[in-house]
């Protein structure tokens, strides 16, 4: 972790934007709480969003659809069967992780000069020193019994007489030195990340999804009264039974929101009287059983989507989605500190998920690089498709005389004067969690105090006023009680505005209020000193710039609309 990103999560946890969940209970891994900071920035990207995609248009409704998602729509949709991660299990350290994602071997050949030496050693890395003892024990007596190894400190190193790379298909082998000859293991070109060891299981599915049941009766006492009325029948025979058993009852916490549009889409276009090309949003939580939590809340098990599912003709897809990902990446620079931090990456044809013809993915460089924060894809009529087939709805639209468009597909284009389709969907998901990470990271700055102290830089959030969470903070110029009416008068005048606004009475100077305010990423202070009590004028100071300016105290709510205004309607 860098310096400066452990500075930032310093800040966010110190400040109030995140905080570990549960932490008085020694908290759980990869569960986040958004602190009252932390909850105003989220809303404000969220809404953000939602005016540009709903409200600033006239083909886009809302829609918020249950949690709870039953067996059946994730049957039909593919996440029950597909849905899936390739896992491995470090059977050293217990570990579980993901073959793609996990390093190759740290081998140390013998001869250090000829990098092509097939003995030497492999070295494996323990927490610490009685780890690698009791590691070291469970290699040799059950891993590799009587393997040649030496320690130092908390490193094993394992004697090797031949390291065999995989070839193609063809499975790589480790041949270790024992105490009586040889012993080898099959190597796949990975290792568990963190130690380097190379005793792993074989690959296999596991399923993401948070999987529950809705029934009075207790699933376990099912699944032990299935078993035990299968005990003589294989393994894989009662897995079968108890599955079948739970199935009525078998509940997901929806892995994405996208599902919950899709088996609503014939009921809102009746209700809403709508035709393609129009879109559906939907905000709202997910639920993913993530094996590699990392950085934060850029991954975790719970989190937050935007999503919009725009569904169009067949013929007008290509166009509409050339249209979304150049729409989606205009709204993420919109709000950029450095906008060249961002980009759009097109997905690889082995990179798209089963149901996609085509994916963009903006990407944000984070400290650790490049990461996803949207994806806009080319879903076809895939789910439309699969819900009509699984169930007795009918998604079909049928028009008369479509239009023909310059940019349609001719090899899609119909021919006849009444038409039928299913419209295919495009598709904007965005990770809400990972773009409050990405403006916090972009947002944030260091840079001397006024005294000079290089080893102590002060803090500057300069996120974009329309996401920062207080938009102003309003500063008697001391603690004299005749300063406070005019103060609270101003900072009711922006509260009705429906602006996040703080009165800042704390007996510091005002410098150090100022310099508390650029460290939450607050634009704008209005301060109240000695001449507003003559003249109803107060000063106003910038975040980034640090310029002050006198304006009556009524005029205030007007400068500031006309500054969060900015750059927002371009191109609307």
């Amino acid at each position: 972790m860098s310096q400066r990103f452990r500075a930032l999560l310093d800040l966010c946890k110190r400040r109030g934007f995140l905080y570990q969940s549960a932490e008085i209970y020694g908290g759980l891994r990869g569960a986040y709480d958004y602190g009252p900071l932390g909850v105003e920035l989220k809303k404000n990207i969220l809404n953000s969003w939602w005016r540009r995609n709903v409200y600033y248009r006239d083909d886009v409704v809302g829609l918020d659809t249950s949690i709870i998602t039953p067996h059946p729509v994730l049957k039909a949709s593919g996440h029950v069967d597909e849905f899936t991660d390739l896992l491995v299990d470090c059977t050293l350290t217990k570990e579980r992780f993901r073959p793609d994602k996990a390093p190759s071997l740290t081998f140390l050949p013998k001869n250090k000069n000829d990098i092509s030496c097939a003995s030497g050693r492999i070295p494996i890395i323990a927490p610490d020193k009685n780890t690698a003892k009791a590691w070291l024990f469970n290699i040799q007596e059950r891993l590799v019994p009587g393997v040649v190894a030496t320690t130092e400190g908390r490193t094993i190193f394992l004697h090797v007489n031949q390291y065999i790379q995989p070839n193609g298909n063809e499975v790589g082998r480790i041949n270790f030195e024992t105490e009586t000859g040889t012993f080898a293991i099959d190597y796949h070109g990975y290792v568990e990340p963190n130690t380097n060891s190379p005793f792993l299981t074989d690959s296999r599915p596991f399923n993401l999804m948070f999987k529950t049941f809705l029934d009075p009766i207790d699933p376990i006492e099912r699944v032990i009264q299935t078993t035990t009325q299968h005990k003589a029948d294989s393994k894989h025979t009662v897995r079968q039974e108890v599955d079948e058993v739970l199935r009525p009852s078998t509940v997901y916490l929806r892995p994405e929101t996208a599902q919950g549009v899709f088996i609503n889409f014939e009921q809102v276009s009746r209700t809403m009287k709508r035709k393609p090309p129009f879109g559906i949003a939907q905000v709202g939580k997910s639920f993913r059983n993530e094996i590699r939590l990392e950085h934060g809340i850029f991954r975790t098990p719970e989190f937050e989507q935007l999503e919009l599912e725009y569904f169009v003709a067949p013929w007008e897809s290509k166009h509409w989605f050339s249209y979304w990902r150049q729409e989606r990446f205009k709204w993420w620079l919109e709000h950029a500190c450095h906008p060249e931090n961002f980009r759009q990456r097109d997905h690889a044809g082995n990179e798209l998920a089963h149901y996609a013809t085509g994916c963009t993915d903006v990407e944000y460089l984070y400290p650790w690089g490049w990461g996803e924060v949207e994806g806009v894809a080319h879903r076809g009529d895939y789910d439309l498709q699969q819900h009509m087939n699984n169930s007795h709805a009918n998604f079909e639209i049928v028009e008369e005389q479509p239009p023909s468009a310059a940019d349609t597909d001719k090899a899609l284009d119909p021919k006849d004067k009444t038409v039928r389709y299913v419209p295919h969907v495009v598709e904007s998901s965005c990770g809400l969690n990972r773009a409050m990470l990405a403006y916090l990271c972009d947002a944030f700055h260091q840079v001397e105090d006024e005294s000079g102290n290089k080893k102590m830089p002060r803090n500057i959030l300069k996120l974009h006023p329309r996401l920062a969470p207080i938009k102003c903070a309003v500063m008697p110029l001391t603690g004299k009680p005749e300063f406070m009416p005019l103060t609270q008068k101003v900072a009711k005048s922006l509260r009705r505005q429906g602006w996040y606004t703080v009165v800042e009475d704390q007996k510091l100077k005002i410098g150090k209020r100022y310099y508390r305010h650029d460290e939450i990423g607050t634009p704008w202070c209005v301060t109240v000193d000695y001449q507003s009590l003559d003249d109803d004028t107060v000063t106003i100071r910038e975040r980034d710039t640090g310029a002050q300016q006198r304006l009556p105290w009524r005029e205030v709510q007007h400068w500031i609309r006309d500054r969060l205004m900015e750059g927002e309607d371009n191109d609307l």
